[in-house]
Formats: C-alpha cells, structure tokens, sequence
C-alpha cells in the first residue's frame, strides 16, 4: 500500500492501540469507512467529534484509502456483471457461472489483499506507525483532514446532539448541587473568591492524584445550531471565525474566563478531566462546572461522567492475524468470499451509481447549506463520533470494568474534598456540602434536597457479543 509520512508524530495522548483497531476497521468493515467518510471527511462546515484516544487523521486516512479500494472491486464486478448480461442472449446463460467463479475470485483476492497485504502487514502492533498512512490523492480531503486534527487538538466541543458532550462515549452518571457560599462559619466571615480561583483550586487538587493517562483542560462546549444566533458576538468571533467554513478548535483563555463569570451563556465553559486507561480502551471524562450566581453567594456545582468503552472484539482481531494465512484461513476466507460474492455482485451498479453522482449531491448539499447559513439556521455541531460508533459498551477483562470505577470514584472523591477545602479556607459553612458528599459517596443515585444524581451501567461481558446500549439504572 502506497505509504507517506503524515505531519509529525501523534500527540502524547494519543494511544497506539485504539488508533491501529480503527484503522484496520476501516478496511475490515467498509460499511464504517464510508459512513466515517461520508459523515466526517466530507462535511467540511461541520465540526468532527472529539475522538480521546485515538489519531482521527490518521483513521480517516485509512478509511479513504478503503474506499478507493472498494471503489476499484466494484468497478471490476460491474464490468462482469455488465458482461454477462450483454452475452446473455448470444451464449443462453452458459457464461453465468464463470462470470461468478471470477467474481469470487475478484472478492477473495480483495479480502485477502485487505487481511494481509494492509492490515496485518502494515497495523499490528509490531509495525504500526501512525506517522505513515495512505497517500490521499485529493487536495480537498487532505486539507479537510488537517483541519480535522488542529480540531481534535482544541479546547472546543461543538455538538448538535441532546447532551453536548459527543465524542466522549455514553453518560455514565451526573450530579448537581447548589451551596450556599454567603454563610460563614461561626464567628467568622466569608473571605470572598472568584469563579477563577475555586475552578484552579479543584483543577490543582485533582493533578496532584497524578494517575497515569489524565489530562485536565477547561474546554468550551456549544452546540451548532447556537453559533449563528444564540450565543453573544465576542463568542462567535472566536469559535465561528468564517461563517461558510468549520467553527473554530481553539478559543483564548480570556474568553474562557468572562464566559465562566457570566454562568448562564449558551456556550458553558467545563473542566475536562479525562483518563485514558488500558492503552486507550477505557476512557473516563468527568465535566466539571463551577457557576457563581446571586452576587457569589450560590455556587452551583455540576458534574457529568462519560464513559467510552473498549472497541469491537471483530476490530481488534488485527491482533490474531499471522502474517500469511493458513490452509484453515485460507478456506474461511474462500467461505465468506463465497456468502458475499452474489451480494456484492447485485450491489456494484447501485454502489457505482451513488459514487458517480456523490459529486453533484455534494454540491447540492453544500448549496442547501449555503442558504441555511444566510437564514442562520445552519447547525455546524457533529452528529457523528466514529470512536463511540465503534464502542462495544462490553468490557473484555474484569479489571477494566473495576479500573473504569477506579477512574471515577478516585477523581469524583478528589473533586468534592477540594470544594470542602475551598469553602473551609475561606471560612464558608460547608456542612452542607459535607452531606450532599455523604449522599453521592453512599447512594450513588439517591436524589435529596437540591442534589440531583443520575447514572448508567455499562455490561461486562465475552468476545464477540453483540453491541449492548447501557441501561438506565433504577433510581432508588
């Protein structure tokens, strides 16, 4: 496969292992390459999903090269099938079963290039490099992609789903509480403190837990359907730059800081604390909020856990791959060539058809877009997160589900004892706080007074199962 070094190195962050299991998906699995394709690469004024863990130009580089390499098989099989059809009346059918012996084995040799001639060649472990990927032909693409990882390098999450954490996997729990920070401790007075300061406080105390994988950032989340009209001028200044192109990745810390004082925007400032674990398996976000309200006698503290669970067993099946099939290979491959064969063959002409006239529906799509954003109501947020699309919500080992538990607790533990200090260093009345900590650390889900607490479970369970929607847990 046509290789070329990619701009530099993968962040620090970024792991290894989940990046290459996407990347094999995307040639194992072309149903998710073009959807990624589709969705992502060829949405040039939407922002991408947040993807932890993983090099998202990296995978989206494989996933075109994927597609360009079904593009060549489905052009193949179309001239048979176009073939056969034409001879058809001269030959009365008999050149029928040739026609799908070479079919066959047209598809066997793709899956066979596909299984070992790029995946377990180039994405195994022992000589995966994210620095080399596909050549992309396309100009447009390649420049989509680089804007795609200044993005996922940003402090900018911009969704145009309910809950506007995308990218970061499910809900797993939230919490919410108001204090009363006006009431001091007898026979002292309230030292007064700013958003900013109670805000570094948690964020100081929760880095010095130093757990492996964590990294802590205050990010801006937004959703797309309020860049246009919704939120203030400074705002949009910043995050939508150039109203025909993507919202901006980046924003200043000076906007951060007025959009934290100002408590009730539509874009909301959060701190991030997220931990990567199992070689970016396992990745554990709590968004914390921090709000001053009523000239600083309320704060109200918010909290929300994602969770993204490992990858599909099937992705991670690179991993199994020699580096030559065996006989026993060879003849499952000869199988499954044989189950796909009459199904990929009927499906050429359409397949070709939609590639033909992508071009045109793009620039419909692109025109209709265009009118949208004159009338402002064009929603620039991603809909898609190929990182939660390809979530199993099945953990594979027992210690990833306790880590998962590790990460939240250890950190949700860490956060509610620095709001304690906080309020006691300037001699705040934190009894309150104390309780609603008691009613988090014990029930877990238990609402009581001004505390609001929810949360989802995710199933352990075996390789290979099918993909399992957490289940809301009772409320008690």
């Amino acid at each position: 496969m046509p290789q070329s070094p990619s701009a530099g190195l993968a962040p620090a962050h970024f792991s290894y292992d989940v990046t290459r299991y996407l990347c094999a998906a995307m040639h194992t699995d072309l149903g998710l390459a073009r959807k990624a394709v589709a969705r992502i690469v060829h949405e040039p004024r939407r922002a991408a999903a947040s993807s932890p863990g993983v090099d998202l130009g990296c995978v989206l580089r494989h996933a075109l090269a994927a597609c360009a390499r079904q593009r060549v098989r489905d052009v193949v099989l179309l001239l048979l099938l176009l073939a056969v059809l034409i001879t058809a009346p001269l030959t009365y059918g008999a050149l029928l079963l040739p026609a799908l012996f070479v079919a066959w084995v047209v598809v066997l040799t793709e899956m066979v290039s596909v299984h070992y001639g790029v995946v377990s060649r180039n994405l195994k472990r022992e000589n995966f490099d994210p620095r080399y990927v596909p050549r992309q032909p396309r100009r447009k693409d390649a420049a989509r992609l680089e804007a795609i990882e200044l993005r996922d390098r940003g402090n900018v999450m911009v969704s145009s789903v309910y809950e506007p954490f995308v990218g970061h996997g499910g809900t797993y729990r939230t919490w919410s509480f108001a204090l009363n920070t006006g009431r001091p401790e007898a026979g002292k007075q309230v030292i007064p403190f700013t958003v900013h300061e109670l805000n570094a406080h948690v964020s100081t105390r929760v880095r010095a837990l130093e757990l492996p994988g964590m990294d802590i950032a205050d990010v801006l989340l937004v959703n797309g359907a309020d860049l246009l009209i919704g939120i203030d001028d400074r705002t949009r200044a910043e995050v939508l730059r150039n109203p025909a192109g993507p919202p901006g990745a980046q924003v200043s810390g000076a906007l951060l800081r007025e959009l934290r004082e100002d408590a009730k925007g539509r874009a909301r400032p959060y701190l991030a604390i997220r931990v990567t674990g199992w070689s970016g398996e396992v990745v554990s976000t709590l968004f914390l909020r921090c709000a001053l309200l009523s000239g600083g006698d309320t704060a109200f503290i918010e909290g929300t856990s994602c969770l993204l669970a490992p990858v599909r067993e099937k992705y991670r099946a690179v991993d199994r791959l020699l580096d030559a099939p065996t006989f026993r290979q060879w003849c499952r491959l000869a199988v499954d060539a044989g189950v796909r064969t009459p199904f990929l063959l009927v499906r050429a002409p359409f397949v070709i058809v939609k590639d033909l006239f992508e071009p045109l529906a793009g620039h419909r799509a692109q025109r209709r877009q265009e009118r949208e954003i004159r009338l402002r109501t064009f929603d620039y947020g991603a809909r898609f997160s190929l990182r939660e699309e390809a979530s199993d919500w099945l953990f594979y080992r027992y210690f990833q589900q306790l880590d998962k538990e590790l990460y939240f607790k250890t950190i949700e533990h860490r956060v509610l004892d620095a709001l304690v200090q906080f309020l006691e260093d300037h001699d705040i009345d934190s009894s309150d706080l104390i309780q609603r900590q008691t009613t988090i650390y014990n029930s877990g889900l238990m609402a009581g007074r001004d505390i609001s607490i929810k949360g989802s479970s995710v199933r352990a369970g075996g390789g290979g199962g099918p993909k399992n929607t957490p289940q809301p847990v009772k409320q008690r």
